[in-house]
């Protein structure tokens, strides 16, 4: 109830400021501002069969969680830039990566994902704020038109239900705690640069703090990337990128190295290929893998992936070494109109362990993505 109060709240203080905005419009002077909103909400059904048993879901698919935002800008002209702010909001009832057989509905709350100020000019663009590091979304290239039902995070979709341990031991594995993409450190208080384009390739860096998991304090965050997009019988796009966050103790730092690239041809045909490792002094490195391949025809995209992650898990609390976790899974998104994606996947999940066997995870799901 206190995260939908604040909802409510944010609700009102909006409509209230409509309000007395078109109430004083002849004594109130209203910038000339380049306003561009968007949003979304996003449901689905999903089904998670495991060790346990099966159940079903009503989900808010945290492939690309129900959000809305705003993009405002003026032109500066005596200084030849661009100045603005990036405001965006989250709001998830029973997110995705959540949901358990015994907690299957789960309240929503408002969660900021962009708060900050930009200058922009022939010199690239400055951001201050929460926003995205550099390197964030490297490792999520994908042209394959169907991201929405299935990208390289896939635990983001059923990510808490567990790798039941088939020799009753009781040490059951999340699935995204065995399997995730590693995209970087995402987004935190930072301050980012990213270069103008220097033919087909743009470069950014960031620098800020993320708050400690858990505890109390703070981490800092550096991040260095690059991006390059190219015609080339179609389009291909490219990221690469490096994270660095100083965590202190045994571990002294986090590391992040990765990317990913997609090429989308001209007939519909598309690959895709994703690879990231992370690594710190108290743990062995983990890695993650992934393909997918694809065919885009009209309103129509399909796809199948395959994806590996290994050693992850010896970043949970059980006692987990020299594991591999596989994925593989088939995505279809149809497209009537630019602001309906209807969708449905499945994933078949594997982990195999030095120390037990696992019963799959099998996960199928079909929704649809309003925009706005």
């Amino acid at each position: 109830m206190k995260h939908q109060r604040k909802l409510y709240l944010a609700i009102a203080l909006i409509s209230s400021g409509m309000a007395a905005a078109s109430a004083s419009a002849k004594t109130v002077e209203v910038p000339d501002l380049d306003i561009d909103t968007y949003g979304w909400v996003n449901m689905a059904v999903m089904y998670g069969d495991t060790g346990n048993g099966s159940e079903t879901y009503i989900v808010d698919n945290k492939y690309a969680s129900s959000r809305f935002g705003a993009k405002i800008s003026k032109e500066v002209e005596n200084l030849g830039v661009r100045v603005g702010t990036h405001l965006e909001f989250e709001y998830q009832h029973n997110d995705s990566s959540k949901v358990t057989p015994d907690n299957r509905s789960i309240s929503g709350e408002l969660e900021e994902r962009h708060i900050n100020l930009f200058v922009a000019g022939d010199f690239g663009q400055v951001s201050i704020g929460q926003g995205s590091g550099a390197a964030d979304g490297n490792t999520e290239i994908d042209l394959s038109g169907t991201k929405v039902a299935a990208f390289s995070n896939l635990g983001l979709m059923g990510g808490s239900l567990p790798f039941v341990a088939k020799d009753g031991s009781g040490n059951d594995v999340k699935l995204i705690q065995a399997l995730h993409n590693q995209d970087f450190e995402q987004r935190y208080d930072r301050v980012r640069y990213d270069s103008p384009r220097m033919g087909p390739v743009t470069v950014s860096v960031s620098q800020g703090y993320k708050n400690k998991k858990g505890t109390s304090g703070s981490d800092d965050v550096s991040e260095l990337a690059a991006k390059v997009t190219l015609p080339l019988a179609g389009k291909l796009v490219a990221g690469i990128g490096y994270s660095r966050k100083d965590v202190g103790g045994a571990a002294d730092k986090v590391e992040v190295y990765g990317g990913s690239a997609s090429w989308l041809h001209t007939s519909g045909f598309n690959l895709t290929g994703v690879y990231s490792m992370q690594d710190d002094k108290a743990r062995t490195s983990s890695d993650f893998y992934m393909v997918k391949t694809g065919y885009k025809t009209g309103n129509h995209s399909v796809a199948i992936h395959h994806a590996v992650g290994e050693d992850r898990t010896e970043y949970t609390p059980a006692p987990v070494t020299d594991s591999e976790a596989k994925a593989y899974g088939i995505s279809y998104v149809y497209t009537p109109a630019k602001w309906l994606d209807v969708y449905a996947s499945f994933n078949n999940y594997q982990l195999s362990a030095k120390e037990r066997s696992y019963d799959d995870v099998n996960i199928a799901m079909t929704g649809a993505r309003v925009k706005f």
